[in-house]
């Protein structure tokens, strides 16, 4: 038996204990490169696009998001279901993007990411609140079919007798022929003026003019018989600048009046304007029938015919007798949407009173009622009850309007205030509003055109949008839409 010397335990000690701190020395860097490896790759993809809650307009949607350190590949899954057991998407790729090769139907789509490193470790799924986007193809309900350039900056389009009207801003009026949309033919432009901003056209429907809303030039009523001929302006008139819009009501065959709007500070007002044809129109003897001033810019008028209930109340003052009934009218009705002040609504019908021959309401218009809405009223119409109002960033309002109005002279009238329905976010700044049927179209501004199903009021259903460089105007029938648009004219669109 050999005794080892104490020196040669010691050094067999030392260098034992030095290969093995050496190992774990070794061993430890491993494992942080493990560990900084697979932190990096831990680190939660971001998402870029579509942004969370956001609308896609198409049916193949593009997915993209931020490139992860130390990534090689990428793991996508989209599901209709927030917890992915429903998934439409479940692939592994290289790259920071996924395109949908086969359509995606209309519908709510919830997505995530997440990545793998060089060692086959995958990281993290993206965003710990799931993000989501909803498909909306556009081609479901409806289809660009042409676009018109026009010489200004298209503000408003009136169509009628297979004729496009549109106040072009600086340009005037540029007429369009529509008989055939997919096929616009350009007629004319009519530019009366240097100054002027045409900003609206109202028509009545049996004669060649047209009724002209002029921020800079008031009134303007021109000749747009075809063909149209070299001097076809006939003349201006009324009393405030700033008019917005106007809207017109046929009273007679030789007679119509015109109600029109304006934002002229100090002059906020809704203006009666009567035209009689003898046989030419020129404003009648009581040319400026009437007028309503209001609290705010106004910006958008509409007029319409509704059947409601008049109540009819009359206080015996000696008596003390009550004599209250009601009879069922169709009456005439004027709606304004006024800026910050929200929708106000006038009767202008012809009604029975107790003390005097039927009155045309035109000439002593009666206020039923008011209300405010969340943005900045810049457009109204009226259909069936409701009314629908282009409200800015408060994209679309919808209101009830009361089917029990006042009569004309009882003795207590109350008031009738519209009703808020319901709204949708249209995610533009809603500038007009047009209804055809079941259907509400809205000029979104850069968002637009959208479409929206108004089969309920109180429940309406977002269907489509187009994009557009910034819509200002719309009007619509059952078949198609017409958008006037800041950069691309008139843009004519089928409704599917």
């Amino acid at each position: 038996m050999r005794i080892i010397p104490l020196t040669e335990i010691k050094g067999g000690f030392w260098v034992v204990g030095g290969l093995f701190l050496f190992a774990v020395l070794v061993l430890l860097s491993c494992t942080k490169e493990k560990i900084i490896i697979y932190k990096q790759v831990t680190d939660q993809v971001t998402l870029v696009s579509p942004p969370n809650t956001g609308l896609v307009f198409t049916s193949f949607p593009e997915l993209i998001w931020e490139h992860a350190a130390d990534a090689i590949g990428y793991k996508i899954q989209v599901a209709t279901d927030i917890s992915f057991t429903q998934l439409t998407i479940n692939s592994e790729l290289a790259d920071t993007s996924f395109t949908y090769s086969g359509d995606a139907s209309n519908n709510l789509y919830y997505w995530r990411v997440r990545a793998k490193n060089s060692d086959g470790v995958w990281g993290d799924w993206s965003e710990a609140l799931i993000w989501s986007f909803r498909v909306n193809d556009a081609s479901d309900y409806i289809g660009l079919v042409a676009v018109v350039q026009t010489p200004g900056i298209a503000q408003d389009v009136f169509v009628q007798q297979d004729i496009a009207y549109v106040a072009d801003g600086v340009a005037d009026v540029t007429m369009i022929g529509v008989a055939d949309p997919a096929n616009p033919a350009f007629i004319a432009n009519i530019d009366t003026r240097d100054d002027d901003f045409a900003k609206a056209i109202w028509k009545k429907p049996d004669d060649d003019f047209i009724y002209v809303a002029d921020m800079d030039f008031k009134l303007q009523v021109i000749d747009a018989g075809i063909p149209v001929d070299s001097f076809p302006y006939y003349y201006q008139t009324g009393l405030e600048q700033n008019l917005e819009e106007i809207s017109g009501l046929v009273h007679t065959s030789d007679s119509i009046y015109l109600f029109g709007v304006n934002s002229n500070f100090g002059h906020r007002e809704l203006n009666f304007f009567e035209f009689v044809y003898d046989p030419l129109p020129r404003p009648g003897d009581t040319f400026v029938v009437n007028s309503f001033n209001f609290p705010a810019d106004a910006f958008g008028v509409y007029n319409d015919t509704m059947t409601v209930t008049v109540e009819y109340r009359d206080i015996d003052t000696l008596g003390g007798i009550d004599s209250t009934y009601y009879e069922t009218q169709r009456g005439n009705f004027v709606y304004c949407a006024d800026g910050t002040a929200g929708l106000w609504w006038f009767n202008v019908s012809y009604t029975h009173t107790f003390d005097q021959v039927d009155t045309f309401l035109v000439v002593d218009p009666r206020l039923l009622g008011w209300q405010d809405t969340p943005s900045i009223s810049l457009s109204v119409h009226a259909s069936n009850g409701f009314a629908y109002i282009a409200d800015d960033r408060g994209g679309l309002q919808i209101f009830d309007l009361p089917d029990t109005i006042p009569a004309f002279d009882s003795d207590e009238p109350f008031a009738a205030d519209p009703i808020w329905a319901a709204d949708v976010n249209t995610s533009g700044r809603s500038k007009d509003v047009h209804v055809a049927g079941n259907r509400c179209y809205l000029a979104d501004g850069s968002g637009g055109l959208k479409v929206v199903d108004i089969t309920d009021p109180y429940g309406p259903v977002f269907l489509a949008a187009y994009t557009t460089p910034y819509a200002y105007g719309v009007w619509a029938d059952e078949n198609y839409i017409y958008l006037t648009d800041r950069d691309n004219g008139l843009m004519i669109f089928e409704s599917r």
